[in-house]
């Protein structure tokens, strides 16, 4: 066995986002022995042959009882088993033998015995790595101790790896969800595995197909808006009366189910505006492409609201990415070309033209239905329309002309609803 390659295998486990029990088990598994890892008070953080979804803490995780001299009649305090390890480097190996500690295995409280050494972390100790007392001269050719010392420096960099990642994970538990689903929008958690872990711990699954989602309350009562989230159950970002949320498996499904609680919560089904981005696989898991969703969600819900602006009266209240027409191919050109474009193709037409012009084109050239969208006379529309689409089309109407406009009618609503003004 090779301690440089074992070293390496063990740091690329843990850089692909493996626990210490499966480091330990890839440990135990080139060293033919079974292998534990204890924390700084004897606790049993880790084992070789322990299920990789078991916590820590788990009344079958055996604890450093003490020190023995060949037999467990040596036991002392887990405190003193530690710390017989850290001292003993320092002692060297002359004090040692005339202490009787040279060769003597950290004994647990199941009668599991185990020569090793600590684990460093940076300036700081993780706890002590121990390999099965007794190992054989086959696949220990030199001393029990010194062999343990070897595999532990083999292994300390995989188990610092994912000492360090745990830290992060119990540090964004501690965050107020809110932060962590922020930083869930902004693609800010990294890398993957950590994405995974963290959003788990928030009741969020990212390895399945997922979506960002925003929503928008349309009345002014924010208290009710903030209770209305209560009973949910899942994780939201509220800022005033702007909320983001993820959602995963069946995004359609799951959005309607949203936003039916919420209208109940709030006694009206036009009460709140919902937009989903496009569906992300999860497989593999991309923080960027999650984040790429919520930022498509907040522009779906721009068009939902201007669209609402345009027509009040209109009782459609979600709006996903995958159900958009022309929409979805504008969204991924930058506001710069698509106001270049919209100023151009619509002649520097004023607010009140563009409106009339997307409601001619939105509602096939109905006279009767652009004049109830805009509580317009029809005769009055009667004269003004072809006049408008003359103008802009050179009176040569043409398919590919009315197309055009609808793209730029499109871009004009889309800039101006996703613009920092909006």
């Amino acid at each position: 066995m090779d301690p440089a390659q074992l070293e390496a295998d063990l740091v690329a486990a843990a850089l692909d986002g493996a626990e210490w029990p499966e480091l330990l088990a890839q440990l135990a598994a080139a060293v033919l022995r079974p292998v534990r890892l204890l924390d700084m008070a004897g606790n049993l953080l880790a084992a070789s042959d322990q299920p990789a979804a078991a916590g820590a803490g788990e009344a079958d995780r055996g604890a450093v009882d003490g020190v023995a001299r060949g037999d467990a009649r040596g036991r002392g305090s887990s405190a003193v088993a530690i710390a017989a390890l850290l001292v003993a480097p320092s002692l060297g190996p002359v004090i040692s033998a005339a202490l009787g500690r040279a060769a003597a295995p950290v004994v647990c409280r199941d009668g599991w015995r185990g020569h090793g050494a600590p684990v460093r972390m940076g300036n700081r100790y993780l706890g002590a790595l121990l390999i099965e007392a007794d190992l054989s001269p086959a696949v220990c050719p030199d001393s029990a101790g010194g062999w343990a010392c070897q595999l532990v420096a083999a292994a300390s960099t995989a188990l610092a790896i994912v000492a360090v990642r745990r830290e992060a994970h119990a540090a964004a538990l501690a965050r107020r969800v809110d932060v962590v689903l922020d930083d869930i929008r902004h693609g800010a958690i990294r890398p993957a595995a950590e994405f995974v872990r963290v959003a788990e711990s928030f009741g969020l699954d990212v390895t399945i197909p997922h979506a960002g989602v925003a929503l928008r309350y349309m009345d002014t009562d924010l208290e009710a808006w903030a209770a209305a989230w209560g009973p949910i159950g899942f994780p939201v970002l509220r800022e005033g009366e702007r909320a983001w949320t993820l959602l995963s498996g069946d995004v359609p499904a799951e959005l309607s189910r949203l936003c039916s609680h919420l209208a109940y919560q709030l006694g009206s089904p036009r009460a709140v505006l919902a937009a989903a981005g496009p569906a992300v696989p999860g497989d593999p898991v991309d923080p960027a492409e999650t984040a790429a969703s919520f930022r498509s969600a907040d522009a779906v819900l721009a068009l939902l609201r201007t669209s609402h602006e345009r027509d009040p009266e209109q009782e459609r209240s979600t709006l996903l990415f995958d159900e958009l027409g022309l929409e979805r191919l504008l969204l991924g050109v930058p506001a710069e070309k698509l106001r270049a474009f919209a100023e151009r193709v619509l002649a520097g037409l004023d607010p009140a033209g563009v409106d009339l012009l997307s409601a001619y084109l939105e509602t096939d050239g109905s006279l009767e239905a652009v004049a109830a969208r805009l509580d317009a006379q029809p005769a009055r529309l009667r004269r003004r329309l072809p006049a408008l689409i003359d103008d802009l089309t050179g009176a040569r109407a043409t398919t590919s002309h009315l197309t055009d406009l609808h793209a730029a009618t499109l871009a004009h609503h889309l800039t101006a609803a996703t613009s920092p003004e909006a």
